[in-house]
């Protein structure tokens, strides 16, 4: 009984964190670095949704959920009119957006969220 109780809990405990994972993850981020601002929406049924957009080059970029971790998502981001792709491992740390891609050419950038004002 008490093996069960224990193992309930760690379960618990685990569920709870990748919940904060998540909630935390959700919003809008971008970097001083680039045009493009991603858009990160989830939903317990359909999971993660990735949208990359800018208004500077007038253009969204879907992205695709490849794999997810305990405290990761990793996308493939496909851009149809170069033929671009590249792999965006996300991760948080310390309230910023840290992200990893690799393609023809490696990187990492880190992203802050923006708050999105309403009247």
């Amino acid at each position: 009984m008490k093996k069960l109780l224990l193992g309930i809990a760690m379960l618990f405990s685990v569920v709870m964190h990748s919940q904060d994972f998540t909630e935390q993850l959700k919003g809008v981020w971008s970097s001083e670095k680039t045009s493009y601002y991603v858009v990160i929406l989830h939903d317990s049924t359909k999971g993660f949704e990735f949208v990359n957009f800018s208004f500077e080059e007038n253009k969204s970029l879907p992205e695709v959920v490849v794999e997810e971790g305990k405290n990761y998502v990793k996308t493939l981001l496909k851009n149809p009119s170069n033929d671009y792709e590249v792999y965006i491992t996300y991760t948080l740390k310390k309230g910023e957006l840290h992200c990893k891609f690799e393609g023809k050419k490696s990187w990492e950038s880190v992203y802050r969220r923006y708050w999105i004002m309403t009247n």
